[in-house]
């Protein structure tokens, strides 16, 4: 029996996503086990499939899954084996529909579900052609392969490639036609976690702003894979992109819970790049972004914050064409990108990146006092006490009756006193351990001194304990 392919897409009434589980679904049950399919496009029969064993569920793998099979692969002919992934014991995993195999499998191997054990026979032009592969698969050679699907998993599109996001595309979207950074999107959102499904809406909102629709950063960050009109499965775990240890209460989510979005994207307001920008251009959206961030600042949503004040120094790092006051205006705005990130840095007691961006303004403009009194209180958070005392007074310098600064020096001063007295306190107790200890073993001796290699262990033990 020999099935026709729907080239329609059908929507479903409820979700209003379209229906359709793979590209290449078949609008009708095209066999029973034994039967032998048609699996080629045009139907010419160079690809036929006879499954042995029934798989499970109605899923199946899509383009860009890392497919785990198991195989036996036999010449047509005279039944003779030229390559078995059982015999290494070691099942066989490729990506599908990137041609990593030839154009048999990735047809074949699509068209199954997990669990299924199936014989494809593929024709030389779908298999390895008129030139075959020496020694072992002559040229013209039609082969069989019995093929146990195992089972695979999406497209890791995380930016570390470590898993924690993964995709599967159910049908494909429009080429080239993917939403840029600060896109307005309309997507049906549909979450679930364990089979419960804890998310189904219709929204739109700015990408990279997911979080404010009630989306994980993970569908955000995914989103932008996207193409018009794709519906794709979206596995996410790990803390960084689902919602991590605190996840909205009406979810009722586990802390850092796997969780599964199918996403439907249906259209996106197109926006230029930031290299299609002009000058004037780039720093219109610069003081947009910097607007947008100082509102999530205030209402203390940090991620997004350090997401606008980003967005500027995207914008404005390598923008040299501007000239005068455009330039004055550019390296405020580029100034300010850094500041407001350190500061927000700073609140999340990130130290290192909060003294990295306060470098980057200082680079700019070297007396810039915010810049300034911002490492400061960085290097004083991480108990680089000197170091902090001396910018203060760079601060002082620069505008005198900044009292601000007056009175960390006095608070750094006071925490330099008190390590210096833990300091001699510790060094004075290991010079007395040591004497005694001396003294133990010197008892026979009439000479009152301690050994000179006691202020040398006292010395050093005490430079190279951590100060708390």
């Amino acid at each position: 029996i020999i099935a026709r392919r729907e080239e329609s897409v059908q929507i479903d009434k409820q979700t209003k996503i379209p229906a359709l589980a793979h590209p290449s679904v078949l609008t009708r049950s095209v066999a029973m086990s034994g039967e032998q399919i048609d699996l080629t496009p045009e139907k010419d029969g160079g690809v036929l499939k006879k499954i042995e064993v029934e798989g499970t569920g109605e899923l199946k793998p899509s383009k860009g899954d890392t497919v785990y099979v198991h195989y036996v692969g036999t010449l047509a002919e005279n039944g003779e084996k030229f390559d078995s992934s059982r015999d290494r014991n070691e099942p066989f995993s490729f990506t599908l529909g990137k041609s990593q195999v030839i154009k048999g499998w990735d047809l074949g191997v699509a068209s199954m579900k997990k669990g299924e054990k199936c014989v494809l026979t593929c024709r030389a032009d779908y298999a390895y052609g008129d030139s075959g592969s020496p020694p072992k698969i002559p040229g013209g050679a039609t082969l069989n392969f019995e093929v146990e699907l195992l089972r695979w998993q999406g497209e890791d599109i995380s930016p570390d490639r470590d898993g924690t996001i993964t995709r599967s595309v159910i049908v494909e979207g429009e080429k080239y036609a993917s939403p840029s950074e600060t896109s307005t999107v309309k997507v049906n959102a549909v979450g679930s976690h364990e089979g419960r499904v804890f998310f189904d809406k219709e929204i739109s909102f700015i990408l990279g702003e997911g979080s404010e629709a009630g989306l994980p950063e993970g569908v955000d960050r995914a989103l932008r894979r996207f193409n018009r009109g794709e519906k794709s499965a979206i596995h996410l775990k790990g803390s960084r992109f689902t919602y991590g240890a605190n996840p909205p209460a009406e979810y009722n989510l586990p802390p850092n819970a796997e969780i599964d979005f199918t996403i439907f994207l249906k259209d996106f307001e197109k926006v230029k790049a930031s290299w299609e920008l002009t000058g004037d251009e780039k720093l219109e959206a610069a003081e947009a972004a910097k607007a947008r961030g100082t509102m999530f600042l205030q209402q203390n949503k940090y991620s997004l914050a350090l997401a606008k004040y980003a967005r500027i120094v995207e914008l404005l790092e390598y923008e040299k064409t501007l000239e005068g006051d455009k330039m004055e205006k550019r390296n405020a705005l580029l100034i300010a990108g850094y500041l407001n990130s350190a500061l927000v840095y700073s609140k999340q007691n990130e130290t290192v990146e909060c003294i990295k961006q306060c470098d980057k303004a200082l680079e700019i403009s070297s007396k810039n006092v915010k810049a300034l009194y911002r490492k400061a209180h960085a290097l004083q958070q991480q108990n680089d006490i000197e170091e902090a005392i001396g910018l203060y007074h760079k601060v002082l310098e620069l505008e005198p009756t900044n009292k601000a600064a007056v009175q960390q020096i006095a608070i750094c001063k006071q925490k330099l006193a008190e390590i210096r007295e833990k300091e001699k306190k510790r060094f004075r107790g290991m010079f007395e351990k040591f004497a005694a200890r001396d003294e133990k073993e010197c008892s026979t001796t009439d000479s009152g001194s301690v050994p000179e290699k006691n202020f040398q262990e006292a010395s050093t033990s005490a430079q190279t304990e951590v100060v708390s």
